[in-house]
């Protein structure tokens, strides 16, 4: 069973609910970032009244890029000193909605655009340049299963985790594209809220009533939320899912509660 062992509430909406290795980091509606780290401690606050469209963890955890499109601009986010560099969109790529795809290959970051195809930004140097599939064939095959006809996209979980959803079977699928294996879990479940969450093969399946954690495609544990709560979203901060983030809108005292639990 699990136990609570933290929570935190907020006025504000939480917009962004990530995972950076063992901790987490949250944007708060028109207020700014936090960094919890493993203990469950914030670490730092950054003060930043517009949303992201997009946020892009690096591998080693030690930066992150946001994209701002209504200000044609993206942040680079030192996440040890929670600082963040602010530079302007080049002008080529004002018209261009990225997707939530991404593929880091030491400082580039490969990004995915319908208007564009694939773009890098060098984050050292600060350039952003037109790539193509042959360059970054794995994340060439990301995109194309990510945007095949038959299935709905459900969740990019990096560094190769495609979710799709089966409509007709009312199962997921789930694609570890590098080492091209596929597993199934069924679901019955609401559809419209629902939200999925993966570390290697375990995986959180949230809707607004209810919460599931798979192991491949056996589920490991399964809870339903009281009428007072709306459920947002899990985060796993494991693989065994030994230690949840759970983000919930109750209804009565406060616009957002995040909560920690251990088992």
């Amino acid at each position: 069973m699990y136990k609570q062992v933290a929570d935190y509430q907020f006025h504000q909406t939480v917009e962004w609910l990530e995972r950076v290795g063992g901790g987490w980091m949250l944007y708060l509606a028109q207020t700014g970032f936090l960094f919890f780290d493993e203990t469950f401690h914030v670490q730092w606050e950054l003060e930043w009244e517009w949303t992201p469209c997009a946020l892009f963890i690096e591998p080693h955890r030690k930066i992150a890029v946001a994209l701002f499109r209504d200000r044609q601009t993206y942040g680079i986010i030192d996440l040890k000193r929670g600082t963040m560099e602010s530079h302007p969109l080049p002008r080529a790529f004002h018209d261009d909605w990225f997707s939530n795809l991404y593929h880091w290959d030491g400082d580039d970051l490969f990004l995915y655009s319908a208007e564009s195809d694939i773009v890098a930004l060098n984050v050292s140097d600060k350039t952003f340049r037109y790539s193509r599939y042959e360059e970054v064939p794995t994340f060439g095959a990301i995109i194309e299963l990510a945007y095949q006809p038959d299935y709905d996209f459900e969740r990019f979980t990096s560094p190769g985790l495609v979710t799709l959803y089966d409509e007709r079977n009312r199962q997921f699928l789930v694609d570890d594209v590098g080492a091209n294996e596929r597993w199934v879990i069924p679901y019955g479940g609401e559809r419209d809220t629902v939200i999925v969450d993966q570390i290697g093969e375990t995986t959180a399946i949230t809707s607004s009533t209810a919460f599931q954690l798979f192991d491949r495609e056996r589920e490991l544990f399964s809870s339903e939320v009281c009428a007072e709560n709306e459920l947002l979203k899990v985060v796993l901060l494991d693989e065994a899912g030994d230690r949840l983030v759970v983000l919930s809108t109750p209804r009565r005292f406060c616009h957002s509660w995040l909560q920690v639990f251990e088992r």
